[in-house]
């Protein structure tokens, strides 16, 4: 199971200037392909994941994995069963190197993804 209680922490902050409301998909898809879409990663396919902004939505949503295709990438409203999401945060039963090679670190984007799902991915 995924530690959504230390991802809620992590991304609470000064209440009084946060904008409280959910990410919409064009930030989170702006946020994956500024971090992750790259030439050496997923602008080029790897792991068979494209993030290059066209197509992306499809391409997560609802949509298997390739490095596991028994589970689901994104699952609108449940971030416990979204993939995408064990990957980012490097959880042990995600198959594969986790994303980001462990050089990096996602947290806030992780809690971005983490919002968008919870509130039901909706493509804005």
């Amino acid at each position: 199971m995924i530690p959504l209680a230390l991802l809620t922490l992590a991304a609470c902050g000064d209440k009084d200037t946060v904008d409280s409301s959910p990410p919409t998909f064009t930030e989170v898809d702006t946020m994956l392909v500024q971090s992750c879409g790259f030439n050496s990663c997923h602008g080029t396919g790897t792991g068979g994941l494209t993030l290059d902004g066209d197509g992306d939505y499809d391409r997560l949503v609802n949509a298997a994995s390739t490095g596991d295709p028994s589970r689901t990438l994104i699952v609108p409203g449940d971030p416990d069963n979204s993939y995408l999401l064990w990957k980012m945060l490097g959880l042990s039963a995600a198959a594969g190197e986790p994303m980001p090679p462990p050089s990096g670190g996602l947290d806030t984007e992780a809690a971005m993804v983490q919002a968008w799902i919870e509130a039901g991915a909706a493509n804005d």
